[in-house]
Formats: C-alpha cells, sequence, structure tokens
C-alpha cells in the first residue's frame, strides 16, 4: 500500500512547513496549477469540507473509495478489502 498526499494551488514552503508541523511522513506531491483537483474534484460534503479529500485507488487503478467527509471505517473497509485480494 500506497499513501500520497496532493496539495492543490499551493506553494511548496507553506506545504513543507507545514507537513513538518503535522508530522507527515508519506510523500506530499504538489499539483501546482490544479489539475489534478479539477480531474478528482468531489462535490462538498457541506459548504466548508472542500478539503481534505479522500481516494482509496484500487490495485487495478480505479477509485474504490472517494470522500470527503472523513469515513475512518469506510475508509478502513476499502483499504482492507483491497489488500485481501
Amino acid at each position: 500500500m500506497v499513501v500520497w498526499g496532493i496539495v492543490s494551488r499551493e506553494e511548496a514552503h507553506i506545504v513543507r512547513d507545514f507537513s513538518e508541523r503535522l508530522g507527515i511522513t508519506y510523500p506530499v506531491l504538489l499539483d501546482t496549477d490544479g489539475n489534478v483537483n479539477r480531474e478528482y474534484a468531489q462535490e462538498m460534503a457541506f459548504p466548508s469540507a472542500a478539503f481534505p479529500q479522500d481516494w482509496v485507488i484500487g490495485t487495478d487503478g480505479v477509485v474504490v473509495y472517494a470522500n470527503n467527509g472523513f469515513e475512518l471505517d469506510a475508509m478502513v473497509s476499502a483499504i482492507e478489502n483491497e489488500l485481501a485480494e
């Protein structure tokens, strides 16, 4: 399993400082022009919930889970299902 963070339209030094402050150890990729965000943006769960958005990509490259309401049990279940295959 691989975990990546993707940050859209933000400067690298801000992302680096934020990641260090939170102790993030997984790679954080920069979507400087917002193309990834435009391609995968989800409908907001509520007006101020645009971020974070969570995706689980299956072993076949297909999105098997997407959510921006943070439902840990559902995300863990999707990950476990993919790892079991």
